[in-house]
This record gives C-alpha cells, sequence and structure tokens, in this order.
C-alpha cells in the first residue's frame, strides 16, 4: 500500500461500531490538494480512496441527507410539486 504517514492535522477518525479495530480515517493534503479516505484494522491499511476536493460538497451532501428525515428527502413526495 506505500509508506503510511500519520494522520495530519487536518483529519478526523471514525471507529466502526460492529469492531473495535476497524476505523475509517479522513485526511486532507494540501500538498497534494485532496482528501484520503483509508479504511483500518488494527495497525493494517486495508485500502484507500483519494476525493478531490471539488466533490468534497456532494459526499458531505450524501451523508447529510441521509440524517435528514424521509419526508423531506428531496423527490419524497412531502417536497415534490405535481401539477395537473
Amino acid at each position: 500500500m506505500g509508506r503510511v504517514s500519520p494522520i495530519p492535522q487536518q483529519g478526523a477518525v471514525f471507529y466502526d461500531p460492529r469492531d473495535e479495530g476497524r476505523f475509517l480515517r479522513v485526511s486532507y493534503h494540501p500538498e497534494q490538494q485532496l482528501f484520503v479516505l483509508s479504511w483500518w484494522r488494527d495497525s493494517t491499511c486495508l485500502g484507500t480512496f483519494q476525493l478531490d476536493p471539488v466533490e468534497a460538497p456532494r459526499l458531505i451532501h450524501a451523508i447529510a441527507s441521509g440524517l435528514a428525515p424521509a419526508e423531506f428527502s428531496p423527490g419524497s413526495s412531502a417536497t415534490s410539486s405535481s401539477t395537473a
């Protein structure tokens, strides 16, 4: 997988509630202008995904829309208007 670097100051770790040893690490690398999402089990990196900062708002929206009640989600009948 390459060299494992310490998490930058701009980042966070999210632990998987199903397993204490599994977590997601999100870090921003300004020198490369990208976010890196990496999946870990204990001290082993299982995989990484590089996210262009231009795509970050779309990812944030996807997460935030999951927090919104279903009746207020885009495309639901509560927010859709139809013309007769």
